[in-house]
């Protein structure tokens, strides 16, 4: 019968969607239980990450920030995904936006502060990027970030990411732009190999 899957055949169409690399997995954010959630939630609402963002701590309720989160996703131009740890934990959330012709810009927010400074991000950098120029072969995947979030610019810089400019952001701040490109990540992946 066409169109009719068992659950276990469901399982296995989901888990192929699953990006892999190292020990994150990242997953669609529509397979995110209720506890990921909440975490999502908790990460929203610390002033620490809402200051690396740039961005004031979010008071919606639950409901609200999943209904928004969960229509954000389902637009065309993202790829939105919940970022695991190899105990299979929800530890961040890790987007492509903005994805138009062969550009995307990246948005990271690892918000389990154990895993902080561990090298998720990478991993979970490194599983989007594989996806971005594999599968939706971009030639360019962009980002910005703060100049005072020096963690987040070496693990950019770790995978290859240039910076390409600094500029004033408002509020005191500088907006730091980066960029890599199809050819810099894809003669990467095979220096790592050799």
């Amino acid at each position: 019968m066409v169109g009719f899957f068992t659950n276990r055949q469901e399982k296995q169409a989901r888990v192929a969607d699953y990006l892999r690399y190292g020990r994150v997995c990242l997953k669609p954010l529509s397979e995110l239980d209720q506890k990921a959630w909440k975490r999502v939630q908790t990460h929203f609402r610390d002033t620490e990450i809402s200051h690396l963002n740039g961005t004031p701590p979010n008071r919606m309720p639950l409901w609200f920030l999943k209904r928004l989160l969960k229509a954000d996703s389902r637009r065309a131009d993202r790829a939105t995904y919940g970022i695991y740890d190899e105990r299979d934990e929800y530890i961040g959330t890790i987007e492509l936006y903005d994805i138009r012709y062969d550009t995307a810009t990246l948005g990271i927010i690892i918000g389990e502060k154990t895993h902080w400074s561990r090298g998720y991000g990478p991993e979970a950098i490194g599983a989007l990027l594989g996806y971005a120029f594999n599968k939706l072969n971009l030639e360019r995947v962009k980002l910005n970030t703060f100049a005072d979030n020096e963690r987040a610019q070496a693990a950019f810089k770790k995978l290859g990411f240039m910076e390409l400019r600094r500029v004033n952001a408002g509020s005191g701040r500088i907006d730091v732009q980066m960029d890599i490109r199809r050819e810099v990540w894809l003669e990467r992946q095979v220096l790592k190999r050799s």
